[in-house]
């Protein structure tokens, strides 16, 4: 292989289009493949993380390795995730001369909704090896998959310290939403249970290659897994009254929970805590704020034991 493919960083769509047709890759659709081509947007990214030589890395989409080879060049250790075989190997050959980076050929999910065990089970073993204690995220991640893949590191067992992410848009739009909002929902509240998150700038289609029929933009989260969590007693019993209520957002509160069936719910059990929490019954579950929710399910919780 050529030394000046190793060295160059590829960002324009000349050069990619070249390379891609050396090797016989396509951009595929159902990976949500769309390479960031903006040099001073790429070279930002490190910063935004506030990279520092003592920083493990978790990268989602590895690509052309481009962006790989920044995080690599301002961290002590650097795991990528690719799932095309095709260019699993090109970055593979562009990163050989990277010691400190780990990439891995593996789909980030295990299915739609769960991610795939191993990857967080090996970065776990490396950072007990190496005493490490946290990583970052940071990734321009597929559109396609990116809810379900930040639902899951806010709620895993990985140190996380620090998000830095490119979205699609209405993504973000989700994930910084208030009450009574349509961008308001599932996303949001855990988004915002786990973390403080901030938009840190919009992108337009044209950075990426071959653009998309979206805009994006750059999103940080500063990730504290405690931040609630002298508030929520029981978190798999809080998801179920969140999933009740957004899974079914056009009800009532009171007809979403039904759909709970737990024995010790029952609808006049739910019908006193809205009381006692001075709701109107009519009241729709995606108008409650983040602290209303918790009350909400602590309240019934407390009442069914």
């Amino acid at each position: 292989m050529p030394q000046k493919e190793i060295n160059f960083i590829p960002h324009t769509p000349a050069v990619l289009k070249q390379i891609f047709s050396q090797r016989g890759i396509s951009p595929n659709k159902r990976f949500g493949q769309n390479f960031l081509i903006d040099q001073n947007t790429l070279l930002s990214i490190p910063d935004i993380a506030e990279l520092t030589d003592y920083d493990v890395v978790l990268e989602i989409g590895t690509g052309t390795g481009g962006l790989t080879r920044l995080l690599a060049d301002r961290s002590r250790h650097v795991f990528t995730v690719e799932v095309d075989k095709k260019l699993f190997e090109m970055a593979s050959d562009i990163l050989k001369l990277y010691k400190n980076v780990t990439i891995i050929n593996a789909d980030i999910l295990k299915t739609k909704h769960e991610l795939n065990p191993d990857i967080p089970s090996k970065m776990l073993n490396w950072l007990k090896e190496h005493d490490q204690s946290h990583i970052k995220v940071v990734s321009n991640l597929p559109y396609n998959i990116s809810t379900p893949v930040i639902v899951n590191l806010l709620e895993g067992n990985l140190p996380i310290e620090l998000m830095v992410l490119m979205l699609q848009k209405e993504i973000t739009e989700r994930m910084t939403a208030i009450p009574g909002t349509r961008e308001y929902g599932i996303l949001s509240i855990i988004t915002q249970i786990f973390s403080e998150v901030e938009v840190i700038k919009t992108l337009p289609p044209e950075v990426f290659w071959p653009r998309p029929d979206v805009y994006s933009a750059i999103v940080k989260l500063v990730v504290d897994k405690e931040k609630y969590g002298g508030k929520i007693t029981d978190y798999p019993f809080f998801r179920k009254i969140l999933y009740a209520i957004f899974t079914s957002r056009r009800k009532t509160l009171l007809n979403s929970l039904e759909q709970l069936k737990f024995p010790e719910v029952s609808r006049e059990h739910i019908k006193r805590v809205i009381k006692h929490l001075q709701f109107d019954e009519r009241i729709r579950g995606e108008v409650l704020s983040l602290d209303q929710l918790i009350s909400l399910a602590e309240t019934i919780r407390a009442c069914s034991n």
